[in-house]
């Protein structure tokens, strides 16, 4: 709940009668009993306060007219929250408050609006679900808002909440309530990821309500009369009147201080359409109701004039004058990058192109650059996992030292990919069989023995669905060695574990010690978003085999995503094929130029290395020793 937003704010007089207020609400904390009662409660609210206006917006609803005939209300200004008289009303100096008929304090906005809900709901509209799972459900709403939006958390100690971050700084506010630039851009990472929670809630409601009207099941219902309605759970809550005022700060903040696309409005598309677009139709439905509009207005004229006396300008000034671009204050901002699409071929010839061979011109190998949207993955939230969306980011350090020895890749390295592929997959086992090494100053995209080849800039999958169980049949035959088995396996081994489910992974991580990723970084595409019309076939033309990747016809329905800077320590996880049918299979990817990279940005040095991942191998019937190692074999694997 509030206690200031603004301690330089004492050229606000104070309200009419307020101390006799106080004077009143003060004597009914004395240990003696009351003389008399108060005629009825007493809410003390505050204009600008988020928390004291969920209560404003509930008398506001519940009854036309408001509930002034139950409820006396006193507006409060900042210098009278720093009275001995008001500490007596709530011990923490903020608000809302309300003083009961008999004299006993009720403060936390939540807690009063069950209160008042339970004591005078009869009044009007119901502001509760009628059934335990819609209570539930709101309540998750108001406590995730209560929690990590307006209280204090663990990005920072002390009073500051996530949502101060918008607000307070040190030039403003002083030591007590202001915040470094670090804080700050953690709270409101905080009020992203609670956001990107909220939006995902309310598509998960619309499918539940979608199956339980599908299917007739009436018994799941959370409530008759949330159904088709526009609010947070259908019908109007307490759980929208917790989050309006919030967002009405968010609105007028997030967008003109911090560089955020409009959240809330539907139609707005510069710098980008919202982020939340069912967030987005929900504050204009609730925007629609005259007693929320109004309630709005106060808010954002309030914010208006703190604008104008110059609260902002310490942390815009903040902002600017940071060098750190590890510190992240701007979301839901993507950016318009070219990308490399393969122009599919003309008639009486394929797409693909020759390796170590002669070119017989039966294939050609044009692309095209196209213009697509790069979104941050670093802002995904829940992150990326590989059964989502077929990528994951993850922290895995290495203890290989050189990456330029390929024996020492094998060595060292190998055994390392085998575990996180593990961890980031599920599979029982996995297989490492091959490893390239990119510099961003090479032109070659093909390694030559102990070499290091350039980053591909092209969109690709690595396997098509027909190649891939061939590639499995072809690394059988030239041998695999299996550290579990302790030998090579057979023919029949690889069959065993072609028949389960199988997957080809692939772990890409920077080499350089010294600097993250900033030039020519690896984007990852959302298979979700591609449609299964846009992929055709790459060959590629080795002396003795004929591999098959998938190219890709350029569609602004494709998601396209990269991570930002990353470092060493951080691999990136992906899936180019999985046998498994119901989720990501084919991950396209490609290297690209990123114009938000200094012009000064050194080289890009990586190393990816490919997998194979078996879920459900056969049980292992001769002895295992899974303390041999792989060193000096080709293929290495367990």
């Amino acid at each position: 709940d509030t206690s200031s937003c603004e301690p330089g704010a004492e050229h606000y007089t104070n309200m009419r009668h307020l101390h006799r207020a106080f004077a009143r609400a003060h004597s009914t904390l004395a240990s003696t009993p009351l003389d008399k009662p108060l005629e009825k409660p007493i809410f003390f609210d505050m204009c600008h306060s988020n928390n004291a206006a969920r209560v404003r917006l509930w008398m506001a609803l519940k009854r036309p007219g408001g509930m002034g005939h139950a409820i006396e209300s006193r507006m409060l200004t900042y210098p009278d929250l720093k009275k001995a008289d008001f500490a007596a009303v709530n011990p923490l100096k903020k608000v809302p408050a309300l003083i009961l008929p008999d004299g006993a304090p009720v403060f936390e906005s939540n807690v009063i609006l069950s209160f008042l809900e339970d004591k005078y709901g009869d009044a009007g509209p119901r502001l509760t679900p009628r059934t335990p799972e819609g209570r539930a459900a709101m309540e998750l709403l108001c406590r995730v808002h209560d929690l990590y939006i307006a209280s204090p958390n663990t990005t920072a100690p002390g009073f500051s909440h996530s949502q101060g971050a918008m607000y307070l700084s040190y030039g403003w506010h002083g030591p007590e309530r202001g915040m470094d630039l670090p804080t700050r851009a953690a709270k409101i990472a905080e009020i992203w990821r609670q956001l990107c929670w909220l939006e995902a809630e309310l598509e998960a409601s619309d499918r539940r309500r979608a199956m339980v009207s599908r299917l007739h099941l009436d018994k799941f219902t959370r409530d008759p009369d949330a159904a088709g309605g526009p609010h947070l759970l259908g019908q109007l809550t307490l759980a929208d009147l917790t989050w309006f005022p919030t967002c009405v700060f968010m609105e007028f903040m997030l967008p003109r201080f911090f560089g955020w696309p409009q959240l809330f409005d539907p139609a707005a598309a510069d710098p980008a359409p919202t982020p939340f677009p069912r967030l987005a139709a929900w504050y204009s439905a609730m925007r629609a109701e005259p007693a929320v509009e109004a309630v709005r207005a106060e808010i954002w004229a309030y914010w208006e004039e703190m604008e104008a006396a110059g609260q902002f300008k310490p942390i815009v000034d903040e902002i600017a004058a940071s060098a750190d671009p590890t510190l992240k204050l701007t979301y839901g901002v993507p950016q318009a990058v070219q990308l490399n699409y393969q122009q599919p071929p003309p008639a009486g010839k394929g797409t693909g192109r020759y390796i170590n061979q002669p070119d017989l011109g039966d294939v050609v190998d044009e692309h095209v650059a196209a213009e697509v949207t790069m979104r941050d993955a670093r802002e995904l939230h829940p992150p990326a996992s590989l059964d989502a969306l077929g990528f994951a980011l993850q922290s895995w350090p290495t203890k290989c030292d050189d990456f330029e020895d390929d024996d020492a890749v094998v060595a060292t390295y190998y055994g390392e990919m085998m575990d996180l592929v593990k961890a980031a997959s599920g599979a029982e086992r996995v297989f490492i069989f091959d490893h390239t090494v990119r510099e961003s100053g090479n032109t070659n995209l093909n390694a030559a023995a102990g070499g290091s080849a350039a980053p591909v800039p092209r969109v690709h999958c690595d396997y098509t669905a027909s190649g891939a169980p061939r590639r499995l049949q072809q690394l059988g035959a030239e041998g695999i060695y299996s550290r579990l088995r302790g030998r090579v396996l057979t023919p029949e081994d690889v069959e065993e574990l072609a028949a389960g489910r199988f997957a080809f992974i692939n772990v890409w991580r920077s080499i350089d010690d010294s600097h993250p990723v900033m030039q020519q970084p690896l984007a990852v595409c959302d298979e979700k978003s591609v449609a299964e019309e846009d992929r055709f076939t790459y060959e590629l033309r080795f002396p003795d085999r004929t591999g098959e990747n998938y190219s890709l016809r350029h569609s602004r329905a494709h998601r396209w995503y990269y991570f930002p800077r990353q470092t060493k320590d951080e691999c990136l996880v992906f899936k180019v094929y999985d046998k498994r049918e119901d989720g990501p299979r084919f991950v396209f990817h490609t290297a690209f130029s990123d114009p938000s990279s200094p012009a000064d940005a050194p080289p890009r040095r990586s190393i990816e290395v490919r997998a194979i991942a078996f879920f459900d191998p056969p049980e292992l019937e001769e002895p295992v020793d899974a303390m041999r190692t792989a060193q000096g074999e080709p293929f290495a694997g367990r």
